[in-house]
């Protein structure tokens, strides 16, 4: 339906779709370290809690990105990137407290996403590569609840024009449960924002747990991020595509850390899953990166990586290194040496305790260093809005997992200036036509995908830009189309509006049936 023209008179509507332009998965065969070491929030001494590092092998407590571009060393698979790249670590927590590291399933990987939107004006972006030395955190340590609204997993995939910076970075956390014998229970990227019981994880997910985390991509132009490393930077509407808020019109690339961890060997096992930063809950999963490519070479990614499928080697500008596996920490501190990360232990590393939450939790007993953040300090701790519902008196459950109700992908308000706002359009279902895993599990009726060429169809003309985004094993083609339409109201037809846009997400995709690896799927590409 038509919601009503307040002048009286018609307007033409354009309807536009967020675009991916390209992107590159950046692999990590290996692992430099798993070590207390953070010196972003921990500088110059011990971090709370541990990290599994990724990245140049000169990493430390307080190394800067000249430090890390002299690693004699990198664990990721392109020898002219340096940069840091860490999370913290999950663990199983048996019964008697005794903590065993959950191993990951390599390689880690870091898209680089070269999504684009527009300037607070409405100006298009162009994405420009992370200047040497930059650094952002996303996330937050000691959340350990949420004040986001609706189901958990969500259909709901954007926009979120209304949401805070704070609300959009708890979106941009997922933990995707892989069960590569049963596609049509594959999960969208960041569709889930907490950590699921061990319980349902057993039954669900034979494959493991994919742990994600979107970083902020809209840029105010400053290197400084405050105590907090994030004030500088900003989430785009769509979290990772999409325009950006006034004061940060820059646009950096899109950055996703995945990690695949192997949950399957904790199937029968009684106990809990915990992040090793003393979280069970996964509200407080959080990641870290510090900048540090060769001179030139990520600008010139930025401009020549095209590839729209994320394969990096398609590209002439990167070299590759030997062994990443085997690159380890040149200096590890005399105090962490002989600190045993893997387990079994009693305890976490640090002395993190397990806080359920609402409240923010404290931070870890281990730490001795201090935040390296300039001058615009933030607040150390951010409070949330608990629900008590989701915490009750006697101990911590983890929230339900049904299958969401179908959520309607609702449209961005018009600027106030336009004639008239876009007709209300419904997306209901999930875009894949499947529903998350359940408990117990079902066979849920499911709806087959729409195809892209009829999607499309008689619109060749008004196609503005193609582009393939992953997610999961499924691969999407995003389809700009221009479409134009005339509404009149007492037989005068008005002037074109340009200002009067809204967007509308058109999201085909297919399943892929090779579990361990991307597949294309969506418009057939001639």
């Amino acid at each position: 339906m038509y919601r009503s023209i307040t002048n009286g008179a018609a307007a033409i509507l354009a309807l536009y779709v967020p675009a991916t332009n390209a992107f590159w998965r950046l692999e990590c065969s290996g692992t430099v370290g798993m070590a207390r070491i953070d010196p972003l929030m921990d500088f110059g001494g011990l971090s709370g809690h541990v990290h599994t590092i990724k990245g140049g092998s000169a990493f430390s407590s307080t190394s800067t990105a000249d430090d890390l571009l002299k690693s004699k060393c990198q664990s990721c698979d392109v020898a002219q990137d340096k940069s840091a790249y860490w999370t913290p670590p999950l663990y199983f927590m048996a019964d008697d407290g005794t903590m065993t590291l959950v191993p990951e399933k390599p390689p880690f990987k870091a898209y680089y996403e070269l999504d684009t939107g527009l300037t607070s004006d409405g100006k298009p972006q162009t994405v420009e590569a992370f200047p040497k030395g930059f650094q952002m955190i996303s996330g937050s340590n000691t959340r350990r609840n949420t004040t986001l609204s609706g189901p958990d997993p969500s259909k709901h995939l954007g926009p979120f024009p209304d949401e805070n910076n704070s609300q959009r970075e708890e979106r941009a956390i997922g933990f995707n449960c892989l069960n590569y014998a049963n596609p049509s229970l594959a999960e969208n990227a960041l569709s889930r924002h907490h950590l699921p019981e061990k319980s349902w994880i057993d039954s669900n997910c034979p494959d493991g747990i994919r742990l994600e985390l979107g970083f902020p991509s809209c840029w105010n132009g400053e290197m400084d991020g405050g105590e907090e490393h994030k004030s500088h930077v900003a989430f785009p509407h769509w979290i990772k595509a999409g325009d950006c808020p006034p004061g940060f019109d820059k646009r950096l690339p899109t950055m996703l850390y995945e990690t695949i961890v192997d949950t399957g060997k904790f199937i029968g096992k009684s106990g809990k899953f915990v992040l090793g930063n003393g979280d069970p809950t996964g509200y407080g999963y959080h990641g870290d990166f510090i900048a540090a490519w060769e001179e030139g070479i990520l600008q010139q990614a930025v401009e020549q990586c095209t590839d729209k499928r994320g394969e990096m080697r398609k590209c002439g500008v990167f070299k590759y290194t030997d062994k990443p596996a085997s690159c380890t920490l040149e200096n590890l501190p005399s105090e962490l040496k002989d600190e045993n990360t893997e387990g079994p232990l009693q305890g976490l590393p640090g002395g993190c305790e397990l806080e359920y939450g609402p409240e923010p939790a404290n931070k870890c007993k281990g730490a001795t260093g201090s935040s390296s953040g300039g001058k615009s300090a933030g607040k150390s701790v951010e409070k949330f809005v608990g629900k008590p519902e989701q915490v009750p008196a006697e101990g911590y459950s983890s929230p339900a997992e049904p299958a969401p109700a179908p959520i309607e992908n609702e449209l961005p308000a018009a600027p106030q200036k336009a004639a008239v706002v876009a007709p209300e359009v419904e997306d209901k279902g999930d875009d894949n036509g499947a529903p998350p895993p359940q408990l117990p599990p079902a066979a849920p009726a499911t709806t087959p995908p729409p195809s892209a060429d009829s999607a499309v169809a008689g619109q060749a003309g008004n196609i503005i830009t193609t582009s393939l985004h992953t997610d999961g094993r499924v691969v999407y083609e995003k389809v700009v189309v221009k479409q134009e339409v005339t509404v009149t109201e007492g037989g005068v037809k008005a002037k074109r509006t340009p200002e009067a846009k809204a967007e509308h997400v058109k999201r085909h995709g297919h399943r892929h049936h090779h579990p361990m690896q991307h597949g294309v799927g969506g418009r057939r590409m001639k």
